[in-house]
């Protein structure tokens, strides 16, 4: 199962593991939404009366409802480098799932490979042969078919037999570029997107723009936070943003209501680990790594919390 939409950070891979650590109560906000997975876990799972999705940036909110309420059932779109660059601030779904890595920044496919992502798009969606043929493809037999991701099989057998030998040979594509010539990564995007239709119960979600510590949290209420890195370089490089994070600091530690905090790390005077979970994470050099995601909350919530565990039949993953 695939939460939230495709985004830079997503907590798809450990939605469950989060939702299980969370008490029900009334209210359920998720403060920092990104690609909303928590939020939609939440609604699937319907044990809240009240959802509130919240980010800065509205764009991955705005992809989640669009996707909801179907705007991209017939979306077919070939997304090129100059469009993407055009229209990627105004769209949320080209800066997100026409971007690499779903970072909203850079585009998706690099120059080398563009060509033949371009010919396997048109082949697949347009039944469109033309710009295969020039580049040496053959995609004649998926001619018949009609089911897109049936499509997107056959084909993806074709290029790893022919193309990725020939563009090696050639020099026009390096060894650790072939697997992402294999994907057609905007296809996998758009079939996400269009999964989420089938998500109901909207009536009790509100969708908010706003800072978090500007917004009111109702009495009974559970807050999920999933803040920006602090200084990790599990992605290959120091993450460099500015956020406050004394600021935030000081404002999830005077939270009356369950407050929990998703981070690889939290001051230690502060606030408690009370579970961790690991997860594969990528380099910007194609390496894999491990990492241990932690959940946190404020020291004073401690005992609170560990009482809701024994009257309530809370359920805590080990901590790795």
């Amino acid at each position: 199962m695939r939460y939230g939409v495709p985004y830079k950070g997503s907590k798809n891979g450990i939605a469950e593991w989060i939702y299980k650590q969370l008490p029900i109560r009334t209210n359920f906000y998720d403060l920092f939404a990104g690609g909303c997975a928590i939020t939609q876990i939440a609604l699937m799972k319907g044990e809240y009366k009240n959802y509130f999705c919240n980010d800065i940036d509205p764009d991955g909110i705005k992809l989640f409802l669009n996707a909801i309420y179907g705007k991209y059932e017939n979306e077919n779109r070939w997304i090129s480098r100059a469009d993407f660059f055009r229209l990627k601030d105004k769209d949320p779904y080209i800066k997100y799932c026409w971007s690499y890595g779903n970072n909203g920044r850079d585009y998706l496919y690099s120059k080398e490979i563009e060509q033949y992502k371009k010919a396997w798009h048109f082949a697949i969606y347009e039944n469109d042969f033309s710009l295969a043929k020039e580049l040496g493809i053959d995609f004649s037999p998926i001619q018949e078919i009609k089911d897109i991701y049936e499509k997107y099989i056959k084909t993806k057998r074709i290029l790893e037999q022919t193309v990725n030998i020939q563009l090696v040979k050639s020099g026009l594509v390096r060894q650790q570029q072939l697997e992402a010539l294999g994907r057609l990564q905007s296809l996998q995007s758009l079939q996400s997107l269009q999964s989420l239709q089938s998500l109901q119960s909207l009536q009790s979600l509100q969708s908010l723009q706003s800072d978090y510590a500007e917004i009111t949290i109702l009495p009974d209420s559970v807050i999920f936070c999933d803040i920006p890195y602090f200084e990790t370089n599990c992605y290959g490089k120091k993450n460099i943003n500015t956020f406050d994070y004394e600021r935030f600091y000081k404002w999830a530690g005077e939270q009356k209501e369950f407050c929990f905090i998703c981070e690889y790390y939290m001051p230690e005077d502060r606030f408690v680990c009370i579970g961790g979970i690991e997860k594969p994470v990528m380099l910007n050099s194609g390496a894999d790594l491990k990492a241990v995601e932690k959940l946190f909350i404020p020291k004073h919530q401690e005992g609170k919390y560990r009482r809701w565990k024994v009257e309530e039949g809370g359920f805590l993953f080990d901590f790795l």
